[in-house]
């Protein structure tokens, strides 16, 4: 079996998915606070990064590992009305159509298309719907009594992590893939692990 592995934001897609869920918490009066915290907290790590005083892989991190603040709370029922939203009114629109065109010609062909990102699983999963793409391999979300917790389950889909969930999908699925044959689609070195 020959498969193609998809990232999302920056890949697939040209919107990044924490600028989606932060102008959804903005527009639909959702969790601001933690939106207010998060964009707080993290942009500063950004600028530091930026300036050479933190690590590239210290600032990502911790901005996808603290992502889910934003839908803190919330029930899953409610997470996936945000999700929804994000898919429709943020992510589809902004799909790349020659990045599309290459996604619909491994399908025809016959091979395994997977998405993979750092992106909220259930989020993910709500996007490869919209295009027609049944696996899809994210960071996966804590939950307890039907509520999001606002925390994420290591590892995070990111950078070594991003392997790591890979690895964990396909034994999960008992697939057997020619790596040596398959395709990768990604948009920095940040992605090189995967590939």
């Amino acid at each position: 079996m020959i498969a193609a592995f998809f990232d999302l934001d920056g890949t697939l897609a040209t919107v990044h998915v924490w600028q989606a869920l932060a102008r959804h918490n903005r527009q639909q009066r959702v969790n601001r606070l933690a939106l207010a915290w998060y964009m707080g907290t993290h942009y500063p790590q950004y600028l530091f990064y930026k300036m050479h005083l933190i690590s590239r892989d210290a600032a990502y991190t911790s901005w996808a590992r603290d992502m889910p603040w934003l839908i803190g709370g919330l029930t899953v029922a409610r997470g996936q009305s945000v999700f929804d939203w994000v898919a429709d009114q943020q992510v589809v629109p902004s799909i790349r159509p020659d990045v599309q065109a290459l996604l619909r010609q491994h399908q025809a062909q016959g091979h395994r298309v997977v998405l993979v990102s750092g992106t909220f699983q259930p989020l993910l999963e709500t996007i490869g719907a919209r295009l027609g793409v049944t696996e899809c391999v994210g960071t996966r979300l804590v939950a307890r009594d039907d509520r999001y917790t606002g925390r994420a389950a290591a590892p995070v889909c990111l950078g070594p992590g991003k392997v790591a969930r890979v690895r964990q999908f396909l034994a999960e699925q008992g697939a057997t893939i020619d790596l040596d044959a398959s395709f990768a689609y990604v948009d920095g070195e940040w992605d090189v692990p995967v590939m």
